[in-house]
């Protein structure tokens, strides 16, 4: 499995450098300009997320290979990772070209977010681990993508708490342990989470106006703060049971 997971590390790292390898030509093509701090930020972040997998790798999955489910994951926070980088560089954020690249981007990585589910039932390697993986990134993903979109200067800081949700939940659940039961599976919930990733993504375009983001981005945390309250409320009527 140590060698499974370390080729899968090692293919997800090398289409990280193809991104970037392509990203220093474009930008030059347009007349934008690269700083270190973005690429550097970026290899960090892939960094701690490889070493976090060969952290928790053996004690959470059950199964001899590492996966095809779990390699596609890995691919995906490679893209997470190249887009986190442009986070410090929001000229490029706001160029048209540029722009448009970076919403491909995301949602490519969206749409690899139903593959690998898919690959891990199809195979049956479906674990805990592929499970908190696949989530952590998704965070990680709306975090980054909440960043960028506001750095597009169409839209306030507030439009952060778009990719903060979780993040403030698991916080939480550290001074209230009962919100970190496991939760029933739903629709609802998956949906919403599909809806939020698109919708960060979509914000991303250049042919909107502020006034349409902030209508969308609105819209999407009044989704969000619904279903958050609907698990809450449904963790709390549990918690006695638990």
């Amino acid at each position: 499995m140590r060698n499974d997971s370390r080729r899968a590390l090692y293919q997800a790292l090398f289409l990280w450098a193809i991104l970037l390898a392509i990203s220093v030509p474009l930008g030059l093509a347009v007349k934008l300009h690269f700083g270190p701090v973005g690429p550097l930020v970026s290899l960090t972040l892939f960094a701690v997320i490889g070493a976090l997998v060969f952290w928790y790798l053996p004690r959470h999955h059950c199964h001899e290979q590492f996966g095809l489910a779990n390699s596609v994951t890995l691919l995906r926070a490679a893209l997470v990772s190249w887009l986190a980088g442009f986070i410090f560089e929001p000229e490029i954020i706001r160029d048209p070209i540029f722009a448009w690249s970076l919403m491909s981007a995301g949602f490519v990585v969206l749409l690899l977010d139903g593959v690998d589910g898919w690959l891990a039932r199809k195979t049956g390697q479906s674990s805990s681990f592929g499970a908190r993986f696949d989530m952590e990134i998704d965070s990680l993903f709306a975090i980054v993508l909440a960043l960028m979109v506001w750095q597009t200067g169409k839209i306030g800081a507030w439009v952060l708490l778009l990719g903060l949700p979780r993040p403030i939940f698991v916080v939480v659940a550290w001074f209230v342990p009962y919100l970190s039961n496991p939760l029933p599976e739903s629709r609802a919930r998956k949906t919403i989470c599909v809806i939020q990733i698109a919708a960060l993504v979509a914000l991303l375009a250049p042919i909107f106006d502020a006034q349409i983001n902030r209508l969308v981005a609105l819209s999407v945390l009044a989704l969000l703060a619904w279903s958050f309250w609907r698990d809450t409320r449904w963790l709390m009527s549990n918690r006695v049971a638990s």
